[in-house]
């Protein structure tokens, strides 16, 4: 007999937040709201200006392009390199420990990448994870990594004509997960040079992406899922100052 996933609540932030909002409300579910044994969350959230967030580990000015310096900047409290946080779309999941997906944690990358895909394919666009390391090899100039994520290569890269359209990093405390990425519509005016989906495939559907990927994301982590608002303590916990994802760098 097979076990029912968590229940999934879905929220959908009802318009674009700061850095320190968005790194401030995904810190409280994984601390807070993922405590509840038998619920996991998918939030889908936007920017209010181009913003660059830092992996948990990374200098927050070695390899920083010159054209990002007047961007806000804040850290995460997941690894991996910088993002520019501008033209995209950002998830994130947080599960308990008592699902199935927490006990290989890497398990939940494709779980959340291979649903972006399907909805990418019903949105007219094929992509693909890059998955295989020979292609990752290929892919990377020897030496120090970039300091932006969308330049650098992970076999778990959901990737459009060879580039990296959608990104992931996960944190884990306590046996939950949190999992957070940006999938990138289209090409930021500071960094032209890292494309879009709808820079690769101009007839992809950014409106109907938008609209299905919530529910998309909750269906892939749970039997049920439902819509549920914004949390008032969310709200209230956006004026903390503790905690590295609260504080500017």
């Amino acid at each position: 007999m097979v076990c029912a996933l968590p229940l999934c609540d879905v929220i959908v932030d009802p318009g674009p937040r700061t850095g320190q909002q968005n790194m401030a409300i995904d810190e409280w579910l994984l601390q807070h709201v993922a405590d509840i044994p038998d619920r996991s969350f998918v939030r889908v959230y936007s920017w209010c200006e181009p913003t660059i967030t830092l992996g948990y580990f990374q200098d927050r000015t070695q390899g920083l392009d010159p054209r990002l310096v007047k961007c806000p900047r804040v850290r995460r409290l997941t690894g991996g390199g910088a993002i520019l946080h501008d033209q995209e779309i950002t998830y994130s999941c947080v599960i308990p420990q008592t699902h199935p997906l927490a006990r290989t944690p890497t398990s939940l990358y494709a779980t959340i990448h291979e649903a972006i895909i399907a909805l990418m394919a019903r949105c007219g666009v094929e992509c693909c994870m890059r998955q295989e390391a020979a292609a990752m090899q290929e892919d990377t100039v020897a030496g120090a990594d970039p300091f932006l994520c969308f330049l650098r290569s992970d076999p778990r890269d959901v990737i459009l004509a060879e580039h990296k359209v959608t990104g992931s990093a996960q944190r884990r405390r306590r046996g939950k997960i949190l999992q957070h990425g940006s999938v990138l519509l289209r090409a930021s005016g500071l960094t032209p040079e890292i494309p879009g989906v709808a820079d690769l495939k101009a007839s992809f559907s950014i409106d109907e992406f938008e609209r299905c990927l919530p529910e998309k994301l909750a269906a892939a982590v749970a039997t049920d899922f439902r819509l549920t608002p914004d949390f008032p303590e969310i709200t209230l916990g956006l004026t903390r100052t503790d905690g590295h994802s609260n504080t500017s760098e």
